[in-house]
């Protein structure tokens, strides 16, 4: 019913398919085997080593009273099995671009009706030119090809969802750098704050002087007790934008509570903002460096 006649659609020259293993279905677990498919994939093309074994992962994905998972569920196992979980742009153009830099994608397809949804993922793995087909770990086999025209409609039933899972150390191919930030961070919040530095010091590669992922970045470092570059992140930061509150606000409590004082002093007059929350913050950092700050090392 979904096979049209509509023209061709152009297509990168490349067409091989992307070498992802193939796991065989079981019953309501497409997410948990979708993510597993990535994983391995990873494993196999990078140093990256999963963290969460196929019994995790199905025990962590799997809603019984939905039988399936939703998209935040999958991202939150993907994340915590030390991925980075980028949500795709919404078209087929950027899939076409993670595909070309051999970046495979989960897509969410709803495979019923409207009125009687089919819900599933399933990892896109390459395109046919010639055929004008999309690859996919679909169903039973490896690599089914599905007609582009069928594709799009059954992918247009979830609003084009999709979803890169990379190492942290990789940068998805449509990546912008605000949503990649939050990917990063969402990393960090699940408590992989070693994976998530080292996403923030990739984005850094593509965008060098994007302020958020600095300051990010030195919060990081200070968090970690990594004092050394947090200083030298906060500082890079404010070459860029010396009135920058919250940066001048972070680097003078580093400095009071490795014990140079007079530095904290000086950076924290320089801290002004009209955001009351943040002046607020600014105030309690000078009033703390006024009264002497615990050294916490030197690191």
């Amino acid at each position: 019913m979904l096979v049209g006649c509509g023209p061709k659609v152009p297509l990168p020259p490349s067409g091989d398919h992307i070498k992802v293993p193939f796991v065989a279905p079981r019953s309501d677990l497409c997410a948990a085997t979708s993510i597993e498919m990535l994983s391995s994939y990873w494993r196999l093309t990078t140093p990256y080593t999963p963290r969460l074994s196929r019994e995790e992962l199905d025990a962590r994905t799997l809603i019984p009273v939905k039988g399936g998972t939703l998209q935040i569920e999958l991202m939150a196992t993907a994340r915590a099995n030390g991925l980075l979980a980028y949500t795709l742009t919404p078209t087929f153009d950027a899939l076409l671009r993670e595909l070309e830099k051999q970046h495979p994608v989960i897509v969410l397809l709803n495979r019923g009706y409207a009125w009687y949804p089919l819900w599933h993922y399933a990892p896109v793995t390459g395109y046919n030119k010639k055929d004008q087909t999309i690859l996919m770990h679909f169903s039973d086999r490896p690599h089914e090809a599905m007609r582009i025209a069928t594709f799009k409609r059954l992918w247009e039933r979830s609003s084009n969802w999709g979803v890169v899972l990379l190492p942290p150390e990789h940068l998805p191919a449509t990546a912008t750098s605000k949503a990649f930030l939050r990917s990063a961070y969402d990393l960090e919040r699940t408590g992989l704050r070693d994976e998530a530095i080292i996403a923030y010091r990739s984005a850094l590669k593509r965008w060098p002087r994007e302020i958020d992922i600095l300051f990010a970045l030195a919060n990081s470092y200070y968090h970690a007790n990594k004092f050394t570059l947090a200083e030298k992140y906060y500082r890079e930061l404010l070459s860029i934008e010396p009135k920058h509150p919250l940066a001048l606000n972070n680097l003078a409590d580093l400095l009071c509570h490795r014990g140079r004082q007079n530095e904290a002093m000086a950076t924290i007059r320089k801290a002004v903002s009209d955001n009351s929350k943040i002046q607020s913050i600014i105030n309690a950092t000078g009033k703390e460096i006024r009264k002497g700050c615990t050294p916490q090392g030197k690191k």
